[in-house]
């Protein structure tokens, strides 16, 4: 029987890897190492399929097609579609089967999203799989989930389609690792790109690591404008929140970092396939 074994949460702002050195070398060194130490959590699991939740910054969707989810169905992937991100040109491998599934099984169970055979990553991908798997060798479902144009999805329906996965995963046979990324904070092209609201960063990772993650699915719409509109991405960690079935998180790094102009931050979930 399989299930989710891992599932976790983090940023993907293109600096990390395209600006690394704009970052004082303390600041990038603790962002680095907490982002491999995610990565590490995730390869001891031993996943046999690697979801990444991420937003799509209009390389892949545009504001005349943007669904709320979209799943990448490939036999593989190829980035980054950003050349200045610094990252080299690659290929991973899709898990196509799992991918398919996924979308049969939400069609039969009250969820409707996209799905899309010819998906280029792109940072919020690209990023994160630098640290999660560095060999590009575990077989990888994207999910596009929009942050990009309003309307977008409740937290609560983000939650719910998280939990979705999970139900999926546990009617395969395989072992899944479910990571969202993006956020916190940030107006990524604003004038006030570079302020970061640290006060609500904290108290986002800070109502996670509590006794009652699922709290921050009732946030409203108005305490996630007002730390920009970048912070619409926590959307991607409450998916991942979901899959862990609400289960609490360990904050493994936070940094503020104006000169990645993302507050950025990293967490893993306690997780249980029952």
């Amino acid at each position: 029987m399989g299930g989710i074994v891992f599932a976790a949460a983090m940023s993907h702002a293109p600096h990390i890897t395209g600006y690394a050195n704009h970052a004082g070398k303390e600041v990038k060194d603790r962002v680095y190492a907490g982002m491999t130490e995610i990565g590490d959590q995730l390869r001891q699991a031993k996943p046999d399929v690697l979801v990444v939740v991420s937003s799509d910054h209009f390389h892949n969707l545009f504001v005349d097609r943007m669904p709320a989810f979209c799943v990448g169905v490939a036999q593989s992937y190829s980035g980054p579609i950003e050349k200045w991100i610094n990252v080299d040109s690659f290929s991973i491998p899709g898990a196509e089967a799992f991918s398919r599934a996924l979308v049969e099984q939400a069609y039969e169970t009250g969820f409707d999203p996209a799905f899309a055979e010819n998906v280029i990553l792109e940072h919020g991908v690209v990023v994160p799989l630098q640290f999660l798997a560095p060999e590009y060798d575990i077989p990888l479902v994207p999910i596009l989930q929009n942050c990009m144009v309003p309307p977008l999805p409740t937290l609560s329906r983000c939650y719910d389609f998280g939990q979705f996965i999970r139900r999926a995963a546990q009617a395969s046979d395989l072992r899944v690792a479910v990571v969202g990324t993006g956020g916190l904070s940030h107006s990524p092209g604003a004038p006030e790109a570079g302020d970061i609201d640290r006060e609500f960063d904290l108290e986002f990772l800070g109502a996670l690591a509590s006794e009652r993650p699922v709290q921050v699915v009732d946030w409203s719409s108005e305490k996630i404008d007002a730390a920009g509109f970048g912070a619409w991405e926590i959307r991607q960690w409450v998916t991942a929140l979901g899959a862990a079935n609400g289960a609490q998180a360990q904050t493994v790094y936070y940094e503020s970092v104006a000169e990645w102009e993302t507050g950025c931050g990293g967490v893993v979930f306690e997780t249980s396939t029952s």
